[in-house]
């Protein structure tokens, strides 16, 4: 299980590195200790193919071999790695619109080298008539998908997603479009443990193979830190707009982080403050942005547009201020 945890880390990492240049997610009230943040990384990402693959097997015991008329591939499968490169290359020219090509671009060439080599995939399996295994795989993301993003809903610590013209019609905090990408990014994570548990090369030599994974997850991770984390977690006594009593009453109760403390407890202003520094993970930073600019409440930061909240927090991803712009006029209204 360590072994999978390095591998499977490493391999979500690799769309994280694709994040930084499409910016469709983002993470909120994340742990300021980079000790924590570290094995919480690891313990999250370690959880992607192990999860997609055993619910795979859990859903093709209950589905049973499914049989079709055998369809050829083979002569298709030459124009597979190229196919990838392409894919790739436009997602990083036009990221804006075709953000999607995230979760299919390591599809071709998986299959090609998997195909290649002998390993499992599910070229040689449609071509046998067997589409069981794709089913049971596609099935499977759907699944973990939607699971994923319903815990991810309830949490503090969460991400939150800033995908283009899809920031409405969501379930949870995905876009109802996004399931999509759950369900071909299964094909990738299955076609990863494939590779993976049937090389001789990586069986060989595992050690240095989770060396490797663990090396770029940490790569990883501190681009993470740097580009995709936009708040972290507000310590209780490092709240700068508490009163002195206040303070002390939250030092006395014990309270370590801005969430515990009970709103009804601080005074009309303080309360503002912390609904403000609260609203979507904006977090303490921000919020300390915009009291400087004289925006003390979410009424306040509801008159902001997005240029100027933008402008004032110093972020350049647009999307993200609407984020809270919107959640801000919304709440304005009740």
């Amino acid at each position: 299980l360590p072994f999978w945890i390095v591998v499977s880390s490493a391999f979500w990492c690799i769309f994280e590195l694709v994040n930084l240049r499409i910016e469709n997610w983002y993470y909120i009230n994340i742990p300021d200790s980079g000790l924590i943040r570290f094995f919480g990384y690891l313990a999250a990402y370690g959880t992607v193919i192990p999860a997609i693959y055993v619910t795979k097997e859990a859903i093709s015991a209950l589905l049973g071999a499914v049989s079709i008329r055998p369809i050829k591939l083979r002569p298709y499968l030459p124009y597979s790695f190229p196919l990838s490169t392409l894919l790739f290359l436009l997602l990083m020219l036009f990221p804006t619109y075709l953000f999607s090509c995230a979760w299919i671009f390591l599809i071709p060439v998986g299959e090609w080298y998997c195909y290649a080599r002998g390993y499992s995939c599910f070229t040689r399996e449609l071509e046998q008539g067997k589409i069981g295994n794709l089913l049971s795989t596609l099935l499977s993301g759907l699944v973990c998908g939607f699971l994923w993003e319903s815990w991810n809903y309830w949490a503090i610590s969460k991400w939150v997603y800033t995908v283009p013209f899809f920031e409405s019609l969501k379930i949870f905090e995905m876009p109802l479009f996004g399931y999509v990408g759950f369900v071909l990014f299964a094909v990738e994570a299955v076609l990863a443990r494939n590779f993976v548990s049937e090389s001789t090369h990586v069986a060989r030599h595992r050690w240095a193979v989770a060396a490797i994974a663990l090396i770029f997850s940490s790569g990883s991770f501190a681009m993470i830190d740097r580009h995709t984390i936009f708040s972290y977690l507000a310590s209780a006594q490092g709240l700068p707009f508490l009163t002195d009593e206040s303070r002390e009453a939250v030092k006395r109760a014990g309270i370590e982080t801005s969430f515990a403390i009970d709103s009804r407890s601080l005074n009309p202003e303080e309360r503002e403050t912390l609904n403000l520094l609260h609203l979507r993970g904006l977090g303490l930073s921000n919020a300390i942005k915009l009291r400087e600019h004289g925006i003390r409440s979410v009424e306040g930061l509801s008159r902001l547009s997005d240029e100027q909240l933008s402008s004032i927090m110093g972020e350049a991803n647009p999307r993200r201020a609407r984020i809270y712009t919107s959640a801000a006029r919304e709440l304005a209204k009740r």
